[in-house]
């Protein structure tokens, strides 16, 4: 498999499944709708942020993730919705091509079928990603699909949710008045790892975080790893693609506004 040695007239030539191309796109898109993709000798990256600079999601796709990987480093900004319709016709085992070899566009390529995708003129106007420096916290591994049944319960009733870590358990909760509340608790035993010198609680909007791990839970990943400190913005990380591509996706906390009952 090639990895350097583009010619002249294009700075970026690569070949990957529907699959990793669709996953890429699809949690991106949770963010935001323009992404820019910084590619490298040693494969992708990527940060977005979303508009009200609550939560930032990163990825780091190594070139071996790829079936050809032909790169001189090039940074290109998209609108994400252009190349998301594109790949939802083809099967998630198609190869499909990306080459630039003109500044403003983008050619894609699955079989005999050719899209030309106009990239974005300016990715300054892309919002700024900055991963935020945060002290070590608490931390559990669970099952994507138990993680996301817990967020089905706690959004049924409510878009804020309550994290809590200790030494025994993580529970997932969410408490409107006296009478309206639902809590899932995780005993250790449950989760892959629980590590909590500390009891440790911060309360999280849903609005990304759910549909973030809806995607995750439909086969991206069978584990997440959760790292918060107390009203500490969340780190959620796993990997995908037999561990080819790391993600990790941070969201600030939030002092819920409770209603109670008189």
């Amino acid at each position: 498999m090639s990895r350097t040695g583009v010619d002249k007239m294009s700075k970026l030539r690569v070949t990957a499944r529907v699959q990793l191309m669709k996953e890429i796109v699809d949690l991106l898109s949770v963010l935001t709708e323009e992404a820019k993709l910084v590619w490298k000798e040693n494969g992708l990256h990527i940060k977005v942020v979303d508009g009200s600079r609550f939560s930032l999601l990163s990825a780091t796709i190594g070139d071996a993730c790829f079936e050809t990987y032909e790169v001189e480093p090039v940074e290109i900004g998209l609108e994400l919705g252009k190349l998301r319709g594109f790949l939802s016709v083809f099967e998630p085992s198609d190869l499909v091509e990306l080459e630039q070899n003109q500044k403003d566009a983008i050619n894609v390529r699955v079989g005999a079928v050719h899209r030309i995708i106009r990239v974005l003129d300016d990715t300054s106007t892309i919002s700024k990603a900055k991963r935020p420096q945060l002290l070590p916290g608490s931390r559990a591994t669970i099952d994507t699909s138990k993680f996301l049944k817990a967020l089905i319960l706690v959004r049924s009733i409510a878009e804020l949710v309550d994290l809590r870590l200790d030494s025994n358990q993580m529970s997932v909760s969410s408490k409107v008045s006296p009478t309206n509340s639902v809590n899932v608790r995780f005993d250790a035993g449950e989760l892959s790892e629980l590590v909590a010198p500390n009891p440790t609680q911060s309360t999280y909007s849903l609005q990304f975080l759910y549909p973030l791990i809806i995607k995750l839970a439909s086969g991206l990943t069978d584990s997440v790893t959760l790292e918060f400190n107390n009203n500490f913005p969340l780190i959620i990380t796993w990997n995908s693609n037999d561990g080819g591509v790391s993600w990790e996706f941070f969201l600030a906390s939030r002092v819920p506004k409770r209603d109670t009952e008189q």
